[in-house]
């Protein structure tokens, strides 16, 4: 498995199909939220079936989202079933850092059983226990790189809402979209089965248990979950570099994240040029790049409150005096203007909300 391949290649099947993607997310996760979490697994079936038809080079259609509800009640068997895990490791989670380093292990491990397990109920037809089997099963022939796969993908998916706030509809699809070229690849593979020793079981059981309690002790006395933050990301990146021999690295604030030439985080990426213009009342919120040195791919993204047209009004005249080759687009409340420079390129994206635009600026190398 080619971590950095597989991060790419979503990368770029997010750019393409932007639009559909984002808008597909948000759907789901808007009837997701509204129904307590009960419609979770056909939306997310539905995104995995339309991220599978977009690798494919089919079209993707948004009322794929909506056309898996005849799998409800065994896609809401495993949601029950991994989210009542997920609840075991949280209660595990307020014990001082064994707790962290708990959850740190089992959070990417149960969030990719989760999608497996849909995707193998959805598009496969398995039931629930036998999906969550066949999820197992996948997940032991590479534990460590998947393991690895995983974290970043829930990085990704969550960035959003630490560094955008709203943003997080950005950056979901993207992780989405790791997690379906993942899935195909594993669904297509018949993997060995999965048998741990029943002494090794009774053992992990017995940890477990002794965990929770302790966990529940923790929790009733406001223990926990107040390790440094300068520690916790030393030591994440650590364990990181340490599975993939790459040099992974975290800042001390937990605010940016680099794996091989991928980086993502809030502010500006490294090198951002200094012939592109930032709007001077607008707020830096974050961005997702390619390589730093070229940043061929990179999105970033601003805030502001001035109007749209006061926006592009300014883009238009900073960069053509920059020295840049304008072509401006006009799409009504949407504003966009492409620009390239030699062999650089990218396009600006205005779009206006209720209270503020966002700000978004593409940047490509040939």
């Amino acid at each position: 498995m080619n971590l950095s391949k597989n991060m790419q290649q979503s990368f770029s099947l997010y750019q393409k199909n932007f639009a559909l993607l984002v808008l597909a997310s948000l759907i789901a996760g808007i009837i997701t939220l509204v129904s307590l979490g009960i419609l979770a697994g056909p939306m997310l079936g539905g995104i995995l079936v339309l991220g599978i038809k977009l690798i494919r080079g089919e079209k993707g259609e948004l009322s794929e989202i909506f056309a898996h509800f005849d799998q409800f009640l065994p896609t809401l068997m495993a949601t029950f079933l991994l989210w009542g895990a997920g609840i075991v490791f949280f209660i595990i989670g307020s014990i001082p850092l064994i707790g962290w380093i708990t959850n740190l292990v089992a959070s990417p491990v149960l969030f990719m059983l989760y999608f497996l397990a849909i995707g193998f109920i959805v598009e496969q037809k398995l039931q629930p226990i036998q999906a969550i089997k066949r999820g197992i099963d996948c997940l032991a022939t590479e534990w460590a790189q998947l393991w690895l796969y995983s974290l970043v993908m829930m990085f990704i998916s969550g960035i959003g809402s630490i560094i955008f706030g709203v943003g997080v509809i950005l950056t979901i699809p993207l992780g989405m979209m790791g997690m379906v070229l993942i899935y195909q690849e594993l669904s297509e593979k018949e993997p060995p089965r999965f048998k741990p020793e029943k002494q090794m079981l009774q053992k992990a059981g017995i940890a477990l248990t002794a965990l929770l309690v302790i966990g529940v002790v923790c929790l009733m006395f406001g223990f926990g979950r107040n390790s440094s933050s300068a520690r916790s990301t030393g030591l994440t990146s650590k364990i990181l570099s340490g599975i993939t021999g790459q040099n992974i690295e975290i800042d001390q604030k937990g605010s940016r994240f680099k794996i091989g030439n991928l980086s993502f985080g809030s502010g500006l990426p490294e090198n951002f040029p200094k012939d592109i213009p930032i709007y001077p009342h607008a707020e830096v919120d974050g961005f997702i790049s390619g390589k730093d040195d070229e940043l061929s791919g990179s999105t970033t993204t601003l805030t502001s409150k001035d109007s749209a047209v006061k926006i592009y009004d300014y883009y238009l005249k900073s960069l053509e005096d920059k020295g840049w080759s304008i072509t401006p687009q006009d799409l009504g409340e949407i504003k966009m203007i492409s620009f390239q420079k030699g062999k650089r390129s990218g396009v600006i994206t205005i779009n206006p909300g209720e209270s503020q635009c966002d700000i978004l600026i593409g940047i490509t190398t040939e």
